[in-house]
């Protein structure tokens, strides 16, 4: 699995969260092994 199929895969489960109502920063609190440049990435797709 690249590391792109990776993304998308954690983007998906986040969005998941996000509709329970989890907040977008306490689900990548819990995610300890993203980095912050992955964090940021993640922010920034998921608010476009």
């Amino acid at each position: 699995m690249t590391l792109e199929q990776k993304m998308k895969v954690i983007i998906y489960g986040i969005k998941i969260k996000m509709k329970r109502g989890d907040s977008l920063d306490n689900i990548l609190a819990s995610y300890t092994k993203l980095t912050e440049e992955e964090k940021d990435y993640i922010r920034k797709v998921l608010k476009s």
